[in-house]
């Protein structure tokens, strides 16, 4: 009987410390995953993940110049900072251009939508997109905390101008001038047509003539 009861009691304690153990890894188990609606989570780290998820959304977008030029730009993310690319087409020429900076250290303190719009409206109050060596794109959410935030221009590429040079277009006007005279003279002088103009006179009379003389080179092939 002695030897019954000490087995049992064996057993117990061996449940007891199994079930001890089970319940102390379910409680690590509950620590190490914590809600992203705990209050106990730092206020920066559900920022972070917030500002993780919608970085994609406001890097790029399109505006239009004060010259009337139709420009779009996307942001495209480097081992060291940002890459910016502007693509323009205007009247004049097709033009696209990069900016380059590192505004991660001022996204770290501030709203990443606010620092993009910002951008956005210091590129539609360029007067001449790309074409100063100079043009920075600077925010007032960064301002002079973080310098290496400013974008700056490092590369434009003009692809094609599409404005007609000037001299072309005096030379073409000139050739154009110089056919019409050099053909004038020779066709009213040309012999279909004198005699085309002669019949239309004859049979439709001189109110007519011009209309018959159309009929007349429809059905008659001329030289000129």
């Amino acid at each position: 009987m002695r030897v019954h009861s000490l087995s049992l009691l064996s057993v117990l304690l061996l449940a007891g410390q199994v079930l001890s153990e089970n319940v102390k890894s379910g409680a690590k188990n509950a620590q190490g995953s914590i809600p992203d609606g705990d209050p106990s989570v730092p206020q920066g780290r559900r920022q972070n993940k917030q500002r993780s998820r919608t970085s994609k959304s406001v890097t790029n977008g399109k505006f239009v110049t004060k010259d009337q030029a139709t420009c779009r730009w996307a942001v495209t993310e480097q081992e060291l900072g940002i890459m910016l690319k502007v693509e323009c087409t205007g009247m004049d020429q097709e033009v696209s251009c990069v900016f380059a900076g590192d505004p991660t250290g001022c996204l770290k303190h501030n709203e990443e939508r606010v620092y993009w719009k910002q951008i956005a409206q210091t590129l539609r109050k360029q007067k001449n997109i790309c074409g100063n060596s100079k043009s920075i794109l600077k925010t007032r959410v960064c301002k002079k905390k973080f310098p290496e935030s400013n974008l700056k221009l490092v590369n434009t590429i003009l692809h094609g101008d599409l404005k007609p040079r000037k001299e072309e277009v005096e030379l073409s006007q000139r050739e154009s001038t110089k056919v019409k005279e050099d053909k004038d003279p020779k066709c009213a002088e040309d012999p279909e047509v004198v005699n085309q103009r002669k019949t239309a006179l004859e049979f439709c009379g001189e109110s007519w003539s011009s209309f018959c003389t159309f009929f007349l080179t429809m059905f008659q092939a001329a030289s000129c």
